[in-house]
């Protein structure tokens, strides 16, 4: 993938990646004559253009199943992990280029592979792999359930804490949270989410930020002065931000969505339910992916009838804001309003 536009490193201390380049360039014959080499790649620091004294040269060597047999049942070739070769501190890795070709990537092997530099590819192998599997960037709907797990631990949590009392452990749930809220941050601008070792840093160079990103986020991060006021403090700056990202995401990919991102796909099996009326047991799963739903807002709104799913109107339209969790009211007035509509 083109690294240009994308999120970089910005770091003011020198920049060391030509030594640490020059010395890979020399060592780059060495890996390429090793036994079933495939392909080659430079991943890590160096490859998002950065390397300072505390870095290693970050290699991957892609081989062919058999070598990959022999590899693991024998001595490799070369040293692999973390080791030094030449003087140099290397971080070594071998891998079966056809399992790799087979499997799914998980988000932070899509993020470094994004990032990651070509080597050697003498059969265009690796070119091939890579634009397979980064031809589609991240939907923005993945940021559903992101903002979720943030709201779930600054609000329910958060509140918890705060009334109980217990200053640290409050503080480390609003960390849990603001992950979550900057790895919805990067889906929201479809970037793929980097390794917690680089995310609040490579935030800071996405395209699209909350106003004020950087003061906000400290004060998303500081933990004050350890009282319970320094608990409500960031509480309500990481509610702001999580407010922002939430209307950004709506606002500029699913503008009719009339409710919170993390309510989206509820809304979504919930107006379905409505829309048909009945509904299949199995047409439900192969639709929502979801087996028949045994909670709130569903629960008292469907019958099940010979393997079928009844929506019952009468009952959605009976239930008021005092009888379910307001999460899932939210969920269930805002279907009622488009029944309403028509």
């Amino acid at each position: 993938m083109n690294s240009m536009n994308r999120p970089y490193v910005q770091i003011e201390s020198e920049n060391k990646i030509s030594t640490l380049r020059h010395h890979l360039e020399k060592m780059l014959p060495e890996f390429e004559a090793l036994p079933g080499v495939v392909g080659l790649t430079l991943n890590g620091g160096l490859s998002r253009g950065y390397a300072d004294h505390l870095s290693e040269i970050d290699v991957t060597i892609y081989l062919t199943s058999e070598a990959f047999v022999d590899w693991q049942l024998s001595k490799p070739p070369i040293a692999v992990g973390i080791t030094k070769l030449a003087g140099q501190l290397y971080d070594v890795k071998y891998v079966d280029f056809a399992a790799e070709s087979a499997r799914d990537w998980n988000d932070t092997e899509l993020w470094d592979a994004s990032y990651a530099e070509i080597l050697f590819d003498p059969e265009d192998l690796l070119h091939s792999v890579f634009a397979e599997k980064l031809a589609d960037r991240p939907e923005p709907g993945k940021a559903g359930n992101l903002l979720m797990s943030c709201w779930w631990y600054f609000r329910l949590t958060g509140d918890s804490w705060i009334h109980r009392g217990d200053v640290l452990q409050g503080h480390y749930v609003f960390n849990q949270a603001v992950t979550a809220l900057v790895q919805a941050l990067f889906v929201a601008n479809r970037e793929y989410i980097p390794h917690e070792k680089w995310l609040l840093h490579l935030s800071r160079s996405l395209g699209w930020t909350p106003e004020n990103w950087e003061e906000r986020l400290q004060a998303a991060m500081s933990t004050g002065d350890l009282t319970v006021e320094s608990l409500k403090s960031r509480q309500i700056t990481i509610a702001s931000l999580w407010r922002e990202i939430d209307r950004y995401i709506i606002e500029n990919y699913y503008p009719h969505l009339p409710v919170h991102m993390m309510q989206k796909t509820t809304y979504e099996r919930l107006k379905l339910l409505a829309k048909e009326g009945s509904i299949s047991k199995g047409e439900w799963q192969m639709r929502t992916g979801s087996g028949v739903p045994g909670g709130d807002p569903f629960y008292s709104i469907f019958k099940l009838e010979d393997d079928e799913l009844i929506f019952d109107l009468q009952a959605l339209l009976a239930i008021d804001e005092d009888a379910m969790y307001d999460w899932h009211y939210e969920v269930l007035r805002a279907v009622k309003e488009d029944l309403q509509k028509g």
